[in-house]
């Protein structure tokens, strides 16, 4: 079943994605940021890397946590995501400069290579590379499925 864009506006959606060095990561929605198509096109399968990054990926690595983000709602998710190999990513707050982008909250000191997941996973996140070096940017823009 496909994300709608009502969906989106009334949902927190953790979605997952790859970016241009093959690093993980994952953006957290609160209703507001933009979601690329890949997300929007099936409910199921991102609930399915949900449920394996944050239930069966095992720990691998120590978090960094970014300040001032240590208070934010998700952050004992994004420690769990980070201790995992993932930058974890959230919507902006109420910043009209980075309405609708995403901020980095947590990273991993040893990050996993998209290379490294099991074959299902790797068939499950092909299509979700996007132009961003995770590493390296507290911002990132995703251009929205719904324009």
């Amino acid at each position: 079943m496909r994300y709608t864009e009502i969906d989106l506006q009334i949902n927190d959606i953790m979605w997952f994605g790859i970016d241009m060095d093959g690093f993980i990561f994952t953006c957290t929605t609160a209703g507001t940021a933009n979601v690329p198509e890949f997300v929007c096109m099936s409910k199921e399968q991102t609930e399915l890397l949900a449920d394996f990054f944050m239930e069966k990926l095992e720990t691998t690595t120590e978090e960094i946590l970014e300040t001032p983000y240590i208070d934010n709602a998700l952050i004992n998710d994004a420690i769990i995501l980070s201790k995992k190999g993932l930058f974890v990513f959230d919507a902006v707050p109420d910043d009209l400069a980075h309405e609708g982008d995403y901020i980095r909250i947590s990273s991993p000191q040893t990050p996993i290579q998209f290379t490294k997941l099991p074959d299902e996973i790797q068939n499950l996140l092909r299509g979700h590379i996007v132009s961003v070096d995770v590493a390296k940017e507290k911002y990132i823009r995703i251009e929205h499925a719904y324009g």
